[in-house]
């Protein structure tokens, strides 16, 4: 059996947060181990496990945070993070495209579908979609599993780009969007059924995130085309300012 998390995964972040130094941090590696790290890597890698079990024809990977904080972006923080994280994506839009991710911090949990790296241009090729069928995308949203505990996350335009009611809006007026939940699972969060459960959240919004993935790939193979068409000369499209 796996090692699974534990209360003592959460406490170790709240100390962590309050001794965020490195002294401190090398005295309780062995802590550090045990209650956080190979747990949380234990979750990552089973719940992808079942995903690969689940979805075979897709080309999955899955990228596991590092509790070191990036030296060049400490702006006057420690050099820990006081959360842990996993997203499972598809390999073609690793770090750039649409993922289901977990995160593990203070609080407690969290997880769902994200589209956080999105640019301007992925934006606007999403909106295209919405556009093209508004009706079907009120269908992708009501259809989400738990909608009444989800929570919608990303920046908000300034200027909303358009009005299609209150179920599309806050989907078609945000920069990024990520949907999912907070402290989802209670108290099976330190059980060993959570790979499962996870996964299984997951797998309920995987036509959400085929709309995400479709918008990704559209926008990639439109930048593709354009680089193609540069080489010969061919003036590309005016696109959209975000």
């Amino acid at each position: 059996m796996p090692d699974t998390l534990t209360q003592k995964s959460i406490d170790f972040l709240w100390e962590l947060a309050l001794n965020n130094e490195r002294p401190w941090f090398q005295a309780h590696k062995e802590e550090f181990v045990e209650a956080l790290d190979r747990p949380f890597k234990a979750l990552a890698q089973e719940t992808f496990r079942i995903m690969e079990e689940r979805l075979p024809q897709r080309d999955l990977s899955l990228h596991v945070s590092r509790i070191y904080r990036d030296a060049r972006r400490l702006y006057g923080r420690g050099p820990y993070q006081d959360n842990l994280w996993f997203s499972i994506q598809e390999a073609d839009a690793r770090n750039r495209g649409p993922m289901f991710w977990f995160e593990l911090n203070r609080e407690g949990s969290s997880h769902g579908l994200g589209y956080w790296d999105r640019s301007a241009r992925q934006g606007a090729v999403f909106r295209r979609m919405i556009d093209r069928d508004p009706e079907g995308f009120v269908q992708l949203v009501e259809s989400l599993p738990d909608r009444e505990r989800s929570r919608l996350w990303g920046d908000e335009y300034k200027r909303p780009k358009g009005s299609f009611g209150p179920v599309i809006d806050p989907w078609y007026n945000r920069k990024q969007a990520s949907v999912g939940w907070e402290n989802f699972f209670g108290q099976a969060l330190f059980s060993p059924e959570l790979p499962g459960l996870l996964a299984e959240s997951f797998l309920g919004l995987l036509p959400m995130y085929g709309f995400f993935l479709h918008a990704y790939r559209t926008c990639r193979q439109e930048e593709m085309e354009e680089e193609q068409n540069s080489l010969w000369g061919i003036p590309g499209g005016d696109h959209e300012d975000e």
